[in-house]
């Protein structure tokens, strides 16, 4: 096996110390990774660890498995990975059985710590025990780095991605419309941003306490994780506000999805404060507008929805005493 120098190995530690976000670092960790000598392939994986209800009285553990970088516009893009899912993903790097020359065929390093999903890395390719300390190694570096990066990126009492992670979310989204472009946003298949409100949160807090507050927000975090697709982009916006990026739908089925969630808030009861409900903007992400300009038309839809009633959900688009000052077409500025 080749032998790296030092020169090598701190070359890569300044590179990985160097990415801003979780989704740069996670990237350049795979570019390093497939660097080494003798790797055929690097792949990212995030593990989601849910108890599924089956009965009245029995829950299952569930173990989602979701390739990184994520595929959003496949409906259903959860990986069996076959290495993966056997692997021991408690410890912190997993193997191949040893060949009769003292090779493994693969490794697996798990990544864990931090407000965000397990993660594992999965490393083809002909190496030796040599080759296992430096990636173990990289693999304590490249941990360390998430949980810092999740503190900075993730909301601390939801676990969601916070509006510092939508906004480079939502650029990558809009790049995507760019490069794939759509010509019918009511037929076609695309993404839409939704800003959802909880209704009279602040009597909550008034009434019942800010520790039901945090729980009453815990609980619709929790709601969100349920009801949609691992395919979709969950962000908690701010106080009682969040935002989902539904990706590959229909203008008609993201109406009805977040038409269903609503129901499903309202239906839901919570321990001493008792029933909820919902308020929600919704409108098409479209790479001709900015990302500040999508944001602010899902903010007026929501607000048009507090004002005539709440518990509702306003499409934007659909909604002619928000789109008559924007003309025709609402998307007139070319972002990329």
């Amino acid at each position: 096996m080749s032998i790296l120098n030092a020169s090598q190995i701190f070359s890569w530690m300044f590179r990985l110390s160097a990415q801003q976000d979780y989704q740069s670092l996670t990237h350049k960790f795979l570019e390093i990774l497939t660097e080494y000598p003798h790797v055929n392939n690097a792949s990212g994986y995030e593990i989601y660890n849910h108890k599924r209800k089956i009965s009245n009285n029995v829950c299952v553990d569930e173990r989602l498995i979701r390739r990184f970088p994520l595929n959003f516009t496949k409906e259903y893009d959860i990986e069996n990975n076959e290495n993966v899912s056997r692997a021991d993903l408690i410890v912190g790097i997993s193997t191949s059985e040893i060949d009769n020359q003292g090779f493994y065929s693969w490794v697996i390093l798990t990544v864990k710590g931090g407000n965000g999903p397990d993660r594992a890395m999965l490393i083809e390719g002909k190496l030796d025990a040599d080759a296992l300390e430096i990636l173990q190694s990289l693999r304590e570096i490249y941990q360390n780095l998430v949980i810092l990066h999740d503190a900075k990126e993730r909301d601390v009492l939801t676990n969601l991605p916070n509006r510092q992670s939508l906004d480079s979310k939502l650029m990558q989204v809009c790049q995507h419309y760019a490069d794939h472009p759509i010509f019918d946003k009511v037929t076609e298949k695309s993404s839409w941003l939704a800003i959802l409100d909880i209704d009279y949160f602040k009597r909550v807090n008034d009434n019942f306490g800010h520790l039901y507050g945090d729980e009453v927000l815990l609980t619709f975090s929790l709601l969100l994780g349920k009801k949609f697709r691992y395919n979709d982009f969950l962000f908690r916006f701010g106080g009682e506000e969040f935002v989902v990026i539904l990706n590959f739908v229909t203008q008609e089925k993201a109406f009805a999805i977040f038409d269903r969630f609503r129901e499903a808030v309202e239906k839901h009861l919570l321990p001493v404060v008792g029933n909820i409900t919902v308020s929600t903007g919704l409108t098409h992400i479209s790479p001709a507008a900015m990302p500040s300009k999508i944001l602010d038309r899902a903010d007026k839809a929501l607000y048009y929805a507090k004002e005539h009633g709440r518990n509702q959900v306003v499409v934007y688009e659909l909604t002619p005493e928000l789109t008559a000052g924007e003309g025709e077409n609402i998307d007139e500025a070319e972002l990329f």
